[in-house]
């Protein structure tokens, strides 16, 4: 008895002459890959600008003030690194381990596509804590900068230091706004994540 195939379709007889059908799994193709990559090395970029605009951002500059014991005008010099705050010093250490673990996950799909399928999970777990990690650092280091920029006279007796020091906190700002892009960026990864995950089922 000859057989016929329609293209498309696995089919196969069985003793009752019942067709059956297998699915295969989906496995990412380079399309939905491709994106993934890039959104990788987009955060790898960000993130390793942020640390090191952080951690190397420091001003000094002369400040003018009446002496308390001699009433007399005087000058001195005060230099204010990022990393006297515990806070800036947190988003630092956040974003290099954001930015080693985007490197290790960049190489890993793409040296392994073909069990790209299988690592979806742990990619997706991993993942989502480098955006918690991002946003909580991120929020720290705004926290603080808000007090430099306003001051918080009322509770910690804080001064505001951003009329003083304006190169320091447009160093800081600029590091956070490029952190919270990684931080977008990574919240789509996860996006990306989920999808494979459910189109992989």
């Amino acid at each position: 008895m000859e057989s016929q195939f329609r293209p498309g379709f696995d089919v196969s007889q069985g003793a009752g002459g019942r067709a059956s059908k297998f699915g295969d799994v989906v496995a990412p193709t380079s399309s939905t890959q491709l994106p993934g990559i890039i959104l990788r090395i987009v955060a790898i970029v960000l993130t390793f600008i942020s640390a090191v605009v952080m951690g190397a951002a420091r001003q000094t500059t002369t400040v003018t003030g009446i002496d308390a014991e001699t009433a007399l005008l005087t000058s001195i010099t005060v230099t204010v690194k990022s990393t006297y705050s515990a806070a800036y010093v947190y988003f630092v250490v956040a974003n290099v381990l954001v930015f080693f673990y985007s490197v290790v996950s960049l190489v890993l799909s793409m040296v392994n596509k073909a069990r790209l399928t299988s690592m979806s999970l742990p990619f997706s777990i991993a993942d989502l804590l480098m955006v918690v990690l991002l946003f909580s650092s991120n929020g720290a280091a705004a926290a603080i900068s808000v007090v430099a920029e306003k001051g918080q006279q009322n509770l910690a007796g804080w001064d505001k230091i951003c009329n003083l020091f304006g190169g320091l906190c447009a160093r800081v700002n600029a590091a956070i706004v490029l952190s919270m892009l990684a931080s977008v960026a990574y919240v789509i990864l996860v996006v990306f994540g989920m999808a494979n995950l459910r189109r992989s089922q």
